[in-house]
C-alpha cells in the first residue's frame, strides 16, 4: 500500500471511531487524491465524517470542503429518496400477489451511526409468488415484470425492472449465486429454507419513511458474503461493500451462531473469500478480534486489498 493508501485508510478508521485524529496535515494535492480515491470507493459521505472530526488546521482548502460538503447534502437528498422508493416498490409487488423483502441497499444503511451517510446504489428487492409452495416458480416473477417492462433482461437470478421514481430496480427470484454447480444448488436450498423468516422480518426505515422487509442479521452474514464474492468475481469491489460487511459484524453474534456460520460458509465454497474479507476487516477498518466471523486470511486478504484499491466501488 502507498502512503496515501495508509492516509485514506487512517482518515476511514476515524470517520467509523476506531482510528485516531491526523498529527498532520495532508497537502492539498493529498486531499484532493483521498477526495477522489472516496469517490472512487464509494465513501464520500463516510469520509467526510472524519473531515468533520478533524480541527479546521487539518481540514482541505475551503473549496475542496464545500464541494465534499455539497456531495453529502446531495447524498442525504438521494437516500431519503431512494427509502421511499423502496417502500413504494414493495408495497407495488405486495399489491399484485408477491412478497417482498428487499436486499441490501437502504437495509444496510440502518446499521450505520448516520444512515443518510452511505451511498446508494439501485433498489434490489426479492420477490417470490405469494403462494404456499416450497420452491416458487421464478417464471412467475419473469411473465410479471415483462408485463409492465417488455424489455426486461432476464439472467439467472434477477430481472431488469426498469425504473421506478428515477431509481434503477433490481428483481431478485434468488438473492444471489455461486459459480460452482454445487456449491449453488446447496446456497439456492438454504436461500429457499430461510425465504419465510426474512420475508415477515419487517422493519421500520430511517426518519419513518414506511417499513419494509429486510433480511435478519443471521441471514445477511452469509448471503452478504456470496454477494462480494459475486463482486470479486464479476462486476469489481469496492471498500464501500466491505464497510457494509463491518457494520454488519458489529452488530454482534453468539459463539453458536459464529461456529455455524463458518460451517455454512464451508458447505456453499464461501470460507476462503470470507478469510480474505476478515482480513481486510482488521487491516482497513481495524475490526476487533471478537467480531471476526472466521480467521483472517494474509495471503488472500493481501490480493483482495489489492484488487479493491485498484479497482474501486464497481470496478471504478
Amino acid at each position: 500500500m502507498t502512503d496515501l493508501s495508509d492516509s485514506f485508510f487512517a482518515l476511514l478508521r476515524l470517520a467509523i471511531g476506531s482510528g485516531r485524529p491526523l498529527e498532520s496535515k495532508p497537502s492539498a494535492e493529498e486531499w484532493l487524491a483521498i477526495y477522489e480515491m472516496s469517490g472512487q470507493q464509494g465513501l464520500l459521505g463516510i469520509m467526510f465524517q472524519a473531515v468533520e472530526k478533524l480541527p479546521k488546521a487539518l481540514r482541505p482548502d475551503e473549496d475542496l470542503l464545500f464541494n465534499w460538503y455539497g456531495d453529502c447534502y446531495q447524498l442525504e437528498c438521494l437516500n431519503q429518496h431512494i427509502d421511499r422508493t423502496a417502500v413504494q416498490v414493495s408495497r407495488y409487488y405486495q399489491e399484485h400477489g408477491f412478497r417482498t423483502c428487499i436486499l441490501k441497499g437502504q437495509g444496510n444503511a440502518l446499521m450505520y451511526p448516520n444512515p443518510r451517510r452511505r451511498t446508494p446504489g439501485d433498489i434490489d428487492v426479492w420477490v417470490i409468488p405469494n403462494t404456499r409452495r416450497s420452491e416458487p416458480d421464478v417464471n412467475d416473477v419473469i411473465r410479471f415484470v415483462r408485463e409492465q417492462n417488455p424489455a426486461a433482461k432476464a439472467c439467472y437470478h434477477h430481472i431488469d425492472a426498469g425504473m421506478a421514481d428515477d431509481v434503477e430496480v433490481e428483481v431478485h427470484y434468488r438473492p444471489s449465486f455461486m459459480n460452482n454447480l454445487i456449491h449453488n444448488r446447496r446456497l439456492q436450498k438454504w436461500f429457499c429454507e430461510q425465504a419465510k423468516e426474512q420475508f415477515r422480518h419487517q422493519v421500520e426505515l430511517h426518519e419513518g419513511v414506511g417499513s419494509v422487509c429486510m433480511p435478519t442479521q443471521a441471514f445477511n452474514r452469509v448471503f452478504l458474503l456470496a454477494h462480494i464474492n459475486n463482486h470479486i468475481i464479476h462486476e469489481g469491489i469496492g471498500l464501500r461493500q466491505l464497510l457494509d460487511y463491518y457494520y454488519l459484524l458489529k452488530q454482534g453474534f453468539t459463539k453458536e451462531e459464529q461456529q455455524r456460520d463458518a460451517s455454512l460458509l464451508r458447505h456453499f465454497g464461501l470460507y476462503q473469500t470470507a478469510g480474505a474479507v476478515m482480513y481486510v476487516m482488521r487491516k482497513v477498518f481495524a475490526l476487533e478480534e471478537q467480531y471476526l466471523l472466521v480467521p483472517a486470511d494474509e495471503r488472500r486478504g493481501r490480493f483482495l486489498l489489492s484488487e479493491i484499491m485498484e479497482g474501486g466501488n464497481f470496478g471504478q
